[in-house]
């Protein structure tokens, strides 16, 4: 999938595993893990929160019989490719990463902020204690006063991310089952406690200057976060779309909430 929007561009390719058994179309069995919330009740969004929370906690390696979504923690994606900045931005570049591993998606806590279950409009507040990504990069441009034409391997670790989450469904009725399918979701990346940035072979292997960049870039990850948190939210609003859109088609909606 790509996104162009202002002075970025996202291209996103979220890696499942593929198996040569038939995928189930439908969950056939209700976890115990969940509730079916009272749409009319006022609680309803606490209640929807809590659900989708267990979601991420117990099917962390993978949603049963769901051939199409893989592993949720750590969760891979197979390429995540953007650009961001003009000349005269503090950031300007053009960065590739393949091969992601991101970790901390189980751990992620969920509060409801204003949903409301009679028209399936969800608010959420999303917090996690840790966001780890590793996995390898290609990466031209400049960062602060850095000017980087560099690929390797890259760790990413964020202290704390806050998000929130605005999203939309809409029921659709198959065969003796209903769905929740999304019409609309975004997702802003509000704000972390600290970032922690590790690209090797910035200087084709200049450890003296790596590491001189590596203090600057971690300093400053203040400024570099607020520059990139646009590409950032676009980037992870596409992962978590994906994933809600086939654990919705797959799970009935009556599992997780009725009238």
């Amino acid at each position: 999938m790509k996104i162009i929007v202002g002075l970025f561009s996202i291209t996103v390719l979220i890696w499942n595993l593929v198996t040569l058994t038939a995928a189930a179309k439908v969950l056939t069995e209700k976890p115990g893990f969940l509730t079916a919330c009272k749409r009319s009740d006022p609680a309803f969004g606490k209640c929807f929160a809590t659900n989708l929370q267990k979601c991420l906690h117990e099917w962390k390696s993978g949603v049963p019989g769901l051939k199409t979504l893989g592993s949720l923690d750590p969760l891979h994606i197979k390429r995540a490719k953007f650009s961001q900045g003009g000349k005269n931005d503090i950031i300007s570049i053009d960065m590739d990463l393949a091969n992601v591993e991101l970790m901390g998606l189980s751990d992620v806590i969920i509060e409801d902020i204003g949903s409301n279950g009679n028209n399936l409009d969800i608010k959420f507040k999303l917090t996690a204690p840790n966001f780890k990504w590793n996995g390898d990069y290609a990466m031209k441009g400049n960062i602060l006063s850095l000017a980087l034409d560099s690929k390797g391997k890259t760790f990413m670790a964020f202290e704390k991310p806050t998000f929130t989450l605005n999203y939309k469904m809409k029921l659709r009725k198959e065969g003796d089952y209903e769905f929740a399918d999304l019409e609309k979701l975004h997702l802003v990346w509000e704000d972390n406690a600290n970032v922690q940035f590790r690209l090797e072979n910035l200087f084709n292997g200049d450890k003296a200057l790596e590491d001189s960049a590596h203090t600057l870039l971690n300093a400053n990850w203040r400024p570099i976060f607020e520059n990139l948190r646009p590409v950032l939210s676009q980037t992870n609003e596409i992962v978590l779309k994906d994933i809600l859109n086939k654990i919705m088609a797959y799970v009935p909606a009556n599992y997780f909430f009725d009238e």
